[in-house]
């Protein structure tokens, strides 16, 4: 019988297209991308938006991008991060302020993975508020089921160091407290809890043992699912290699981070008990009282290092005005020297355009006297034309009238009785001149 036939037989209804959601709830660098690879070999189905592989994980991180990106708005929202070792505002998770996250995270689900009858959620910072995400699957009619995956809290230090740099002494306690709130708050959901060796060694076994104490049947065997595993599954990415005896001779691993270890160790091989969840309660009781101690010295402290940031902010944002406003002073002497440059251009412009009117000026006035000139020799010439025209007239009045005398004269003498009579003479005369 599968979670939501045993959840729904117990409540005396019969369920109708039962879905369910695997959840793998363990500390960031534990294999928990190692463990969604070999989920999703079987068959449970991934998200759509994978985020995509990285340096640390170069085969992928099997989470959904769209709901980590949310997952850190939560827990920005709660004064925290992933980087945060100090328990969660319970209050604040029931608050209307968490409220808000419901909602989104809804819709993230819905859409990354449809109407999938079996698939699986992996984000490490789940661990951190898994009773606000199960109440989301439950709205969803989803049955959660829990793997933790359990890696030796000296290798997952480690690794973190390599890859943020952090502290061995707080990476201990992130492990810590991510893995047992892993552990409390998955208490009444179908679970199994896997070691991190156990899976790279016989990773077939392992997740066969995971279907039978979940209930769940893979849509893929592990004989099947082989060649998909070989793909992501490589013992050759396990680079931090520590044992029990390593742990424990560490100087920085606490006694809660060596006891919580072994119990875990102790359910992983040998089942879950009230015993061991009775003492995993003594060390999470004993790690929530230190941090209540320790809390109030780091709260003092971010308080004192937010001021000075704040301080040191605030003089940074005071040197950029200054560098903006030099800047600035500079942009606005370039400007006013480029513009009296473009105006010394402007006036030499203007001086060589009034040189070239008045040069143009003073040949105009000598082309008018020229003018003036040709004018009034034209009309003396005129004049003196004029003159001799009356001369010419006078001279042809002159000639005319001697002209009229002569014809008179001529017709006179014609008239008269000489010129008749000696008329044959002037023709015997002429021929003789011929």
């Amino acid at each position: 019988m599968n979670p939501r036939e045993r959840l729904t037989a117990a409540k005396g209804e019969i369920a109708s297209e039962p879905r369910t959601a695997i959840l793998v709830l363990g500390m960031h660098r534990s294999g928990t991308s190692a463990l969604g690879a070999l989920v999703a070999a079987h068959g449970a189905t991934p998200p759509k938006h994978l985020l995509p592989g990285s340096l640390h994980n170069p085969k992928g991180h099997w989470e959904s991008t769209p709901l980590t990106i949310a997952d850190d708005h939560l827990l920005t929202a709660a004064a925290s991060s992933w980087q945060d070792w100090l328990p969660l505002d319970r209050q604040w998770l029931q608050s209307p302020a968490a409220e808000r996250f419901r909602p989104m995270m809804t819709a993230i689900i819905a859409s990354e993975f449809g109407d999938a009858p079996l698939f699986f959620v992996k984000d490490p910072r789940i661990c951190r508020f898994l009773p606000f995400i199960a109440s989301i699957l439950a709205d969803l009619r989803i049955d959660p089921i829990a793997f933790l995956p359990v890696r030796n809290p000296l290798e997952v230090a480690c690794s973190l160091q390599e890859r943020d740099q952090m502290a061995l002494p707080t990476a201990f306690m992130l492990w810590l407290r991510h893995v047992l709130e892993a552990e409390h708050h998955s208490r009444h959901m179908p679970r199994c809890i896997l070691r991190h060796e156990d899976l790279l060694s016989d990773w077939r076994h392992q997740m066969d043992r995971a279907a039978r104490e979940t209930g769940i049947v893979w849509p893929v065997t592990s004989d099947h699912a082989d060649a998909a595993i070989a793909e992501f599954l490589d013992k050759d990415l396990h680079h931090q290699r520590a044992s029990v005896a390593d742990l424990q001779n560490h100087p920085d691993a606490t006694p809660l981070v060596r006891s919580a270890y072994a119990i875990l160790r102790s359910m992983a091989s040998e089942g879950d008990s009230q015993d061991l969840r009775d003492q995993l309660d003594r060390v999470r009781a004993t790690f929530d009282e230190s941090c209540n101690v320790v809390g109030k010295a780091v709260a003092a402290g971010n308080l004192a290092a937010k001021r000075l940031h704040g301080e040191l902010g605030k003089g940074i944002v005071e040197r950029d005005a200054l560098a903006d406003a030099q800047q600035a002073l500079i942009r606005d002497r370039d400007s006013f020297m480029a513009e009296r440059d473009a105006l010394a251009h402007a006036q030499q412009d203007l001086i060589q355009a009034r040189d070239s009117f008045m040069a143009e000026r003073d040949a105009l006035a000598h082309a008018q006297q020229d003018l003036i000139q040709a004018r009034d020799s034209f009309m003396a010439e005129r004049d003196a034309l004029a003159l001799g025209q009356d001369g010419l007239v006078a001279e042809r009045s002159a000639l005319a009238r001697i002209r009229d005398d002569l014809v008179a004269e001529r017709d006179a003498a014609l008239a008269s009785r000489r010129w008749r009579l000696t008329g044959p003479l002037r023709w015997v005369s002429s021929i003789r001149r011929r």
